[in-house]
């Protein structure tokens, strides 16, 4: 049987599953359509570019759950913005520590608060228990001195504000298709075949920038959504 006939049966085997729930390995359903494993994952393949199934490393395929709608412009919290469409949010904190000023993004802030160092905060977020987002976000130490001491896992930003009276005035993206690296991919279950979504912000206190940060998303995790006003 050719792939896209493998393809075809499956998915009407998905209605049968909920979002988020394991399907049948690539194992069983060679033995059970009579085909070889390297058809049944080129149909499973085509099913993830279609977004219907979704890829864990070492685990196995889900039936992919509904997507993230991601606003650019917005300036809500992963937190509030999952709750709000429906998903419940959870984050894990993977690292929190100072670093020097070698790391890629330090030359967007001023050469003299660069020499204190930075706080780096890498986090894991879940929706609905899924892993959607590894987050690293940089903090200059000459700004925010003993950042590390509050709660950051829920949300750096509301540190920010509530402890140091600095309010996010506007932010520059950039947003590009990035190699699943190592650390990224296997946290994020993104097989080394696949591309993820990067998006690099700056953002600013008025005129001073004050948090250079970098979200890696798998790329069937979110739909992006920007609104503009003539």
């Amino acid at each position: 049987m050719k792939y896209m006939e493998i393809r075809d049966l499956i998915g009407q085997e998905l209605k049968k599953y909920a979002a988020n729930q394991l399907i049948p390995s690539e194992r069983y359903l060679a033995l059970k359509y009579d085909c070889s494993r390297e058809t049944v994952r080129k149909a499973y393949e085509q099913l993830r570019a279609e977004d219907k199934i979704y890829k864990v490393q070492n685990v196995g395929w889900f039936v992919s759950n509904k997507k993230i709608q991601y606003y650019p412009a917005s300036t809500a919290n992963f937190n509030s913005y999952l709750k709000t469409q429906g998903f419940s949010a959870k984050t894990e904190l993977i690292s929190a520590k100072q670093i020097d000023s070698s790391f890629e993004g330090a030359d967007a802030f001023d050469s003299e608060i660069r020499k204190s160092g930075f706080f780096e905060i890498i986090r894991l977020r879940y929706a609905d228990n899924v892993p959607v987002l590894l987050e690293y976000n940089y903090l200059p130490v000459a700004l925010f001195p003993g950042f590390l001491d509050f709660d950051v896992i829920p949300s750096v930003e509301e540190v920010v504000k509530n402890h140091y009276a600095l309010k996010y005035s506007s932010s520059q993206l950039k947003i590009k298709n990035t190699a699943a690296e190592a650390f990224g991919g296997k946290l994020l279950g993104i097989p080394p075949s696949q591309t993820a979504i990067r998006i690099e912000r700056i953002s600013k206190s008025d005129s001073q920038v004050i948090e250079y940060d970098v979200e890696i998303w798998p790329q069937d995790k979110i739909e992006m959504n920007l609104d503009i006003n003539a």
